[in-house]
């Protein structure tokens, strides 16, 4: 049997078993397309939920490439150039960024029709390169200096050539489908394959009912009056302890570290994994449950670096009788979060708050000075 036509009969079935592999903590894929109504539907009862939802990182997390709004600045003017000479040129082209990479004699063009990232810090760009592989470009866009730069995780040394260049490849249908795992997280509802297997998120970035699950049955039970039903059908976070909502939450962010795991704690890219540094905090709530990420994060706003660290968060439990120490105290205009949760800069263009609550060393802020063995894992 041809290639194509193989590939073509084989393909409900391997969908169907790469999808299941990858399921959420809301387990979206066992739910139907026709179970999840879209944003509209949500925002015609929560019209201010889904108005401040609309403007988070959440929300932005995923765009058609021309469509970002950070788009202008996606290609650049001139050609770049990495280590080994490999050359890259750019243009905006029908709803996508097209690159052509020239490398050792070879070319190679490809479309990155998916740009990642809501454009806070960074922006990466995702193409289909065939029925079987997507391709993670080798440069990406960075806020901070408003230009184009490695990839986070991509290595700066000569390419073989063009193909290799481009950036990094990833199979769609394989054992590890890591390419769904990106969509998955970075928009709601399940996946569907189009022309050429290509994967068709059903609503782009993370909006309502990728945290609250499918909503078509809690608007049926509200329209028809059947109130307790219409709370039981739609999922509420808020109702989570604190180590739910840590693996909740860290379906996307990484969550707390299995029992046995190792983690490099010295790696400063780690620390983007704010559910695993946070569990490792002393800190608790109220029934020795472990501090939580809405306890300081509005899950419908966009994230606000000042709200969070406003010091009256801490001071909540952190009463004059307790710490905060008398070094604290002295320390006049700064906040709490300035010492004990440091920022981490595993790169120039990025800044990562670290999670793991604690006294730092002023040279070291992967790790707090008297980090226990014992701690929570």
């Amino acid at each position: 049997m041809p290639r194509n036509r193989a590939l073509k009969w084989m393909l409900p079935w391997l969908a169907s078993a790469a999808l299941r592999l990858i399921a959420q903590p809301l387990d979206v894929f066992e739910h139907s397309p026709e179970s999840y109504l879209g944003e509209d539907a949500c925002a015609a009862c929560h019209a201010e939920q889904f108005a401040m939802q609309s403007t988070s990182g959440h929300a932005l997390s995923l765009h058609r490439t021309a469509d970002h709004p950070a788009a202008p600045s996606f290609a650049p003017s001139g050609s770049l150039a990495r280590t080994g000479g490999a050359t890259y040129s750019y243009r905006l082209e029908d709803g996508a960024l097209r690159v052509n990479v020239g490398a050792n004699g070879q070319r190679v063009g490809s479309r990155l029709e998916w740009a990642f990232g809501a454009g806070e810090q960074a922006v990466t760009f995702v193409g289909q390169v065939d029925e079987d592989r997507y391709v993670e470009h080798h440069f990406s866009y960075y806020v901070a200096n408003g230009s184009l730069g490695t990839t986070p995780g991509h290595r700066d040394v000569p390419a073989r050539g063009a193909e290799e260049a481009l950036g990094v490849y990833y199979e769609t249908f394989g054992p590890r489908p890591s390419i769904m795992r990106c969509f998955q997280c970075h928009s709601t509802g399940p996946l569907a394959l189009g022309d050429g297997s290509a994967l068709q998120p059903h609503e782009l970035g993370v909006r309502c009912e990728a945290c609250h699950g499918p909503g078509r049955q809690h608007v049926e039970a509200i329209a028809s009056g059947h109130l307790e039903q219409a709370t039981a059908a739609i999922r509420n976070p808020a109702r989570l302890s604190g180590e739910e909502l840590l693996q909740f939450c860290g379906g996307c962010h990484r969550p707390p570290a299995s029992s046995g795991l190792v983690i490099d704690w010295s790696d400063p890219w780690n620390v983007r994994h704010q559910p695993v540094y946070l569990s490792r905090s002393a800190c608790r709530q109220a029934g020795d449950q472990p501090l939580a990420c809405m306890r300081c994060h509005d899950p419908h706003g966009p994230l606000s670096p000042e709200t969070a660290r406003e010091s009256r968060r801490c001071l909540e439990c952190h009463e004059d009788r307790l710490p905060p120490a008398s070094v604290c105290l002295q320390a006049a205009g700064r906040t709490c979060s300035s010492c004990h949760m440091p920022p981490v800069m595993p790169q120039d263009e990025l800044r990562f708050t670290n999670h793991w609550i604690g006294i730092y060393d002023a040279d070291n802020p992967l790790r707090p000075r008297e980090a226990s063995e014992t701690a929570p894992r």
